[in-house]
């Protein structure tokens, strides 16, 4: 129980550095990864809360990244 913890918080942890990641770079890959690990999140370990505010902040980071690349470039 407490090492499903552990892989909890560092699943969390993968998805918010992804979210951040595709604000700058990967916006696609790094989307996908964040909403695959929400998905993880709520499904094996139970953590809607977490899961579900990692899918939604990852497609809008993803949309968002997006939109700052095409202003920039």
């Amino acid at each position: 129980m407490e090492t499903e913890k552990n892989y909890e918080s560092l699943l969390i942890l993968i998805g918010w550095i992804n979210v951040s990641f595709a604000f700058v770079f990967f916006q696609l890959f790094c989307d996908i990864i964040a909403i695959c690990m929400g998905i993880v999140l709520r499904n094996d370990y139970h953590a809607t809360k977490h899961g579900r505010i990692l899918i939604i902040v990852g497609i809008i980071a993803g949309i968002t990244g997006w939109i700052l690349n095409y202003l920039y470039l």
